[in-house]
């Protein structure tokens, strides 16, 4: 699979005999595609209004080029910086990772689950091995629309014969993902994965250090929002910079990714947090010196 960084656009490729295809179908793929593309922006919790615009249908296979743009309330911002360049490109990665694991688990539970960093290693009925961003994984395992929204997108493009395949696609057509036509049944199964009770999503925010604990498998403790809460910090990159040296101290500042994991609570009717986990730290700053550190990092979300 090719690498999607600094990429604000993308292609829906339909692949078959004839240049053409169903209206509805096209139509219904769309709306499905957007709503995961929406879907996504929430749970990332990006505080952006994202739109996602047809750039032109090419000929050949049949094509369809998207961009994702920032929507602002007086103006449209196109990606054109580095900082909207990243976030496009971490909704195109995070919208192909849910399309992997669907294919990967066809709808049926994990057969196990392993912690890898700040990814999840999902092992499937067969044996075989999916290696995701636990972030994207979260996602998948809570969100019911995005599982309806993919799967119901796999069941109308079933329905035309003359489909062969379905592809996403750099702007230079390079796949990120394709599935074939005889893995769209199985990806129109809808999850028997999700929990009605339990729901995870990720917030892109701030943590000052209260405590701090140098060992992996301890928590730190922080303040979010006004609230002390204990969370422990899954991000390998995090703990090579501690072994180099980089000193933490109480009363700095941390811009995470946080994993905030909410229970139902029957008695008052609602979700409440139970648990916390910091998947990826992206910046430090020092209390006294206000120094931002960018953290180097690669990684799709």
């Amino acid at each position: 699979m090719t690498e999607r960084n600094n990429e604000s656009d993308f292609k829906i490729k339909f692949d078959g005999q004839q240049n053409q295809v169903d209206a509805q179908i096209l139509i219904s793929s769309l709306i499905h595609t957007t709503t995961v593309i929406q879907e996504l922006n929430k749970n990332l919790n990006t505080g952006k209004n994202i739109e996602i615009k047809v750039k032109a249908l090419e000929k050949g296979s049949f094509l369809i080029h998207l961009e994702l743009i920032e929507s602002m309330m007086d103006s449209v911002l196109n990606f054109l910086n580095k900082e909207n360049i990243i976030f496009a490109s971490a909704i195109i990665s995070g919208l192909v990772g849910l399309i992997e694991i669907k294919k990967h688990l066809k709808g049926k539970k994990p057969k196990d689950l392993k912690a890898d960093g700040s990814n999840v290693i999902i092992i499937n009925e067969n044996n075989n091995v999916l290696n995701i961003s636990s972030t994207i994984f979260s996602i998948y395992e809570n969100n019911p629309t995005i599982n309806d929204a993919i799967s119901q997108n796999f069941d109308i493009i079933d329905n035309d014969p003359a489909i062969s395949a379905f592809e996403i696609t750099n702007k230079d057509e390079v796949p990120y993902v394709r599935i074939e036509r005889e893995d769209f049944k199985d990806l129109s199964i809808k999850s028997e994965f999700i929990d009605k009770n339990s729901k995870n999503f990720i917030e892109l925010t701030r943590l000052n250090i209260v405590r701090v604990s140098f060992e992996e498998n301890l928590k730190w403790d922080f303040y979010y929002r006004g609230n002390k809460i204990s969370a422990r910090i899954s991000d390998p990159k995090f703990y090579e910079l501690i072994d180099k040296g980089e000193s933490f101290a109480k009363g700095d500042t941390l811009e995470v990714e946080l994993q905030i994991n909410q229970i139902f609570e029957d008695s008052v009717n609602t979700f409440i947090n139970k648990s916390y986990q910091v998947n990826r730290i992206l910046n430090h700053f020092k209390r006294d010196e206000q120094i931002k550190m960018n953290f180097e990092s690669n990684n799709d979300i």
